[in-house]
């Protein structure tokens, strides 16, 4: 990747194809078929919108990878990803020859009619948006199809340096998000409002800043967003709420979050922040909130597992005498996906290795009231944990 490009570089996508070719011979599996546009994405550097309309990326186990996709992609993949060799069409879905059938007699003159193949999707298509058709399974009755997810997805767990640097570049511009937002963010505001400037502000800054050098490349009307998301007063005690018609008032606790994508990856940042004053309540649960952050903080290293962060949340919970507030597990992976694995959960034994990159997020939660959650971005080390994100996460910082 060349210093002023914020995005995966070709010859990085070229040594993930590598390895999945290099793992495919090993296991005597003739190709990987991938339908999910995140794994798509990750291998070949195309990004797409998913529609009912079919879109595959194959992968053979020696040969360059080729594409299955409807007319209006052809240009889209020749033009975005020149790691593709063959871009095959159909005209559309569902078209008077179903895109399946289309799929299925593509794959036999690639040579795979009686092959062993990886998926991700044994119907042959993604679905969603209505999505309706055979199987591709059911159309290749000589293939034997196997479960091909993990292929992909255990390579994303460790982050190069380069998935890395486009983390840290998101998180700044989270921080600047942040520091606009709550400087927007006054008694009397509806919340929606007061995100939709804070995102248009921190954005234009972004732009401006960055210029030719930066790359959208998932479907969203702002790549950056900054607000409260309906998390506003008692409404903040619903982790994931969407949206409230109170506006906000002096008292009100808020739990603000940012997301940012840089080149498909976005790191996360959320902030408890208090309206005023805060009360002794406020002041009791919101202390118990980061020392359980930091609990769980200082676990991370290479060699432990994922489930022992979490154990260390809950231990610091229980201490505070507050584990009816708890709600969720402690953290999750983060990269391309805002959610991916491995999760910091009492059933996740995964052993954390160097690269690995987490949210890290114990929150509290008091129905009627209001809810306490940090979230920061952290990347494992040789020594332990660094940040990723960097923003205040004391009391005094975060009343307003």
């Amino acid at each position: 990747m060349a210093p002023n490009e914020l995005k995966i570089s070709t010859d990085e996508h070229k040594n993930r194809i590598a390895k999945i070719q290099n793992q495919l011979r090993r296991n005597r599996i003739d190709a990987l078929y991938l339908t999910n546009s995140t794994r798509i994405l990750y291998t070949t550097g195309f990004a797409h919108i998913s529609t009912e309309r079919p879109l595959a990326a194959v992968i053979p186990n020696e040969k360059p990878p080729f594409f299955m996709a409807p007319h209006l992609e052809y240009d889209h993949v020749r033009e975005e990803c020149p790691l593709a060799d063959e871009v095959l069409t159909y005209p559309d879905y569902p078209g008077k020859i179903h895109p399946m059938r289309v799929f299925a007699r593509f794959m036999a003159q690639k040579g795979f009619a009686s092959s062993k193949i990886a998926t991700d999707s044994v119907e042959g298509a993604a679905g969603g948006y209505g999505y309706r058709g055979l199987a591709l399974r059911d159309l290749m009755r000589r293939v034997k199809f196997i479960d091909g997810r993990d292929i992909v997805d255990k390579l994303r767990l460790i982050k190069s340096r380069q998935e890395i640097r486009l983390l840290r570049e998101s998180a700044k511009w989270s921080e600047v998000a942040h520091h606009i937002l709550l400087e927007n963010t006054h008694a009397g505001l509806h919340d929606a409002l007061v995100a939709v400037k804070s995102s248009y502000d921190a954005l234009d800054r972004m732009v401006k800043k960055l210029g030719q050098s930066y790359l959208q490349l998932k479907i969203a009307l702002s790549p950056l967003v900054v607000g409260f998301r309906g998390q506003v007063g008692a409404n903040s005690a619903i982790p994931h709420a969407v949206y409230t018609r109170n506006k906000i008032r002096r008292g009100d606790v808020l739990v603000s979050e940012a997301g940012v994508e840089v080149g498909g990856y976005t790191s996360e940042l959320e902030r408890t922040v208090i309206v005023g004053k805060p009360n002794s309540r406020a002041k009791r649960y919101f202390e118990a909130m980061l020392k359980a952050q930091d609990a769980a903080l200082k676990e991370f290293r290479p060699g432990i597992t994922c489930n022992r962060v979490d154990e260390a949340a809950r231990k610091s919970i229980e201490g505070s005498g507050l584990m009816d507030a708890h709600r969720h597990h402690t953290g999750h992976g983060i990269g391309l996906d805002g959610h991916e694995p491995p999760w910091l959960d009492p059933g996740d034994r995964t052993v954390m290795r160097e690269g690995m990159v987490f949210s890290c997020e114990p929150g509290l939660y008091f129905p009627g009231y209001a809810g306490f959650r940090h979230s920061d971005t952290v990347v494992i080390t040789k020594k332990g944990v660094d940040f990723i994100t960097h923003y205040p996460r004391g009391l005094e910082d975060l009343t307003l």
